[in-house]
């Protein structure tokens, strides 16, 4: 997707770094059953790709949610797409509960490493998310960039506000 507004060029530089993690840890899981439970020795791949996730549920499940849900859906609800955004607020709710689950295993790992239990259940919730963020993703490069360019190509100033709002959110400011 080519973004044409700066709000939708952060929003998928955004997605494009989601991806990226995505498809590590799906390749991760793919390979889970042949290789058991990782070491997560620090500086080992196993333990960046959990730190990793980690710092991208954290991100993703506040940050970018929250700025799509209170800056982007009611303006694009008000231009008439409510269907869209109550598709994508659904599946945010839904990818936040397993989200914060697949984040409490990172956590667990990170300080005590795996048990067998856990590591299935990191599994488990990793292909259910992997899952609903791809098709997710999907949506919002093709339909959501594409209304979110329409109605802000029409109002730069509000493009240029949004994008400063979000922007600053990546700097830490609230």
């Amino acid at each position: 997707m080519h973004a044409a507004t700066r709000t939708g060029r952060l929003l998928h530089a955004d997605h494009d770094h989601t991806v990226s993690l995505i498809n590590r840890l799906e390749e991760h899981l793919a390979q889970a059953e042949q290789v058991g439970i990782p070491n997560l020795a620090p500086g080992g791949p196993a333990h960046t790709l959990v730190t990793d996730l980690n710092a991208m549920l954290d991100d993703e499940l506040g940050r970018h949610f929250d700025f799509e849900e209170q800056g982007l859906f009611p303006l694009v609800a008000s231009a008439g797409a409510y269907d869209l955004v109550a598709a994508l607020t659904g599946e945010h709710e839904a990818m936040r509960a397993i989200g914060r689950r697949l984040q409490r295993y990172c956590a667990l790992a990170l300080g005590d490493g795996f048990d067998e239990d856990g590591y299935a259940a990191f599994v488990h919730f990793g292909w259910d998310f992997v899952e609903r963020m791809e098709r997710h993703l999907q949506t919002e490069e093709t339909v959501l960039l594409e209304a979110v360019d329409t109605l802000l190509l029409a109002a730069p100033a509000i493009d240029a506000s949004l994008a400063d709002s979000y922007a600053g959110l990546a700097d830490g400011e609230k």
